[in-house]
This record gives structure tokens, sequence and C-alpha cells, in this order.
């Protein structure tokens, strides 16, 4: 796995972008702004839910954390160990740090701790989810409906469904988690909103 992405200076540029103070933003996403700060200055890493809670309050998905401002590209290859990535309490969430012109998925490799998980509150959100067990065992627990996982496994359901995930096991686990992002091309938006780069990542 590469260095981890700091995000730090992008949740302070969006905030800012956004105008609002840290004090606001914790209101918002309903954690402290004591905590607000620590991230900001990348002396701390968010969990998983946490960072859900800064996405949707600051309308954004959560893939703006993982991205480059590199313009977007037509083809996308990136190995191994240049992975941008987060980690905290367990999980470790990499991403491609790019993107597609129009692109409508989010690809995510995940490993998990024994233990990890995705956080005590369930998450809903449009479109679909995709899931590929790579190695060792997931829990998904989708509307109340507890599904395990084992290498080789997929699946794939309404991602407006209530839903969570963790690692059950006494042995660490790693899946391929694809989001389906609905909507047509961001590029006029991206074109009208050039000071507002964010803008693009808007779920």
């Amino acid at each position: 796995m590469g260095d981890t992405f700091f995000l730090g200076a992008k949740l302070r540029a969006l905030r800012q972008e956004r105008e609002l103070s840290q004090r606001e933003l914790a209101k918002l996403a309903g954690i402290s702004a004591n905590a607000i700060s620590l991230i900001e200055r990348d002396e701390i890493s968010p969990s998983v839910a946490t960072l859900q809670r800064l996405a949707a309050a600051l309308q954004v998905k959560i893939s703006y954390f993982f991205e480059s401002d590199d313009a977007e590209d037509n083809v996308i290859y990136v190995k191994a160990d240049t992975r941008p990535a987060l980690s905290s309490r367990g999980v470790s969430i990499a991403g491609i740090g790019r993107r597609l012109a129009g692109q409508q998925i989010e690809p995510f490799f995940i490993t998990l701790t024994p233990g990890a998980e995705s956080g005590h509150q369930p998450v809903a959100h449009s479109g679909h989810e995709f899931v590929c067990c790579l190695d060792g065992t997931i829990e998904y627990n989708i509307d109340g409906n507890v599904i395990l996982l084992e290498k080789g496994d997929f699946l794939l359901f309404e991602a407006t469904l209530p839903h969570r995930w963790r690692n059950p096991a006494n042995e660490p686990a790693e899946f391929l988690l694809i989001l389906q992002t609905p909507g047509e091309s961001d590029d006029p938006i991206r074109r009208h909103f050039s000071n507002h780069p964010s803008i693009t990542h808007l779920g």
C-alpha cells in the first residue's frame, strides 16, 4: 500500500468553499469542532462513519476525499502500491485517485482487521452497490438481512436499503467495493463552476 492519502487540506478547502466555520461543519456532521480541527491538521484520521458524515454534511461523494485534482482521464491504470488510501480503526480504504469523464462508478479496495466495521449506524445512498470478497470473511447487514461473504463471493444490492459491513472473523479480510453513482456527465457543471472544483463530486 502506498503512503496514506492525507485529507486535511481537502477538507479545509471544501469547508471554506462552503463558507462554513469548523463549528458550523461540526454541527452539520454531528461531530465535535475539535475533531474537525484535528482532521484538518492531519493529526487524526477519521473513521469510515465520520468520513461518511462529513461527506453528507458537505454534500459530496465520499470519493472526493480520495481523488487528486488532476484532470479527468479516458484510461486509468493504478499500480497496487500507488493507490491513495485512508486508514483508521482497522479499516483501510484505497481509491483510484483520478476520474474518467462522466464516470458513474466509484471503486474502492477495502482491508479490514478482525472486528473492524463500517460504523455502528447503517448507511443508505442512491444507486447500486457491488461487493466481491477477495480474502477472509465479510458480513453485510442489508436492511436487517445478514449475508456472510467468503473468498470469491459476489454481492449486488439496491444501495437505498440501509446497510453496514464488518469483519466477523479472527483473520484480516479484503474486498472490492464498487458504488454506482447515477447521473449524466458532470463536465458542464465542472466547466461552469471552475472556481468550485468540489462541485463535480456532489452526490
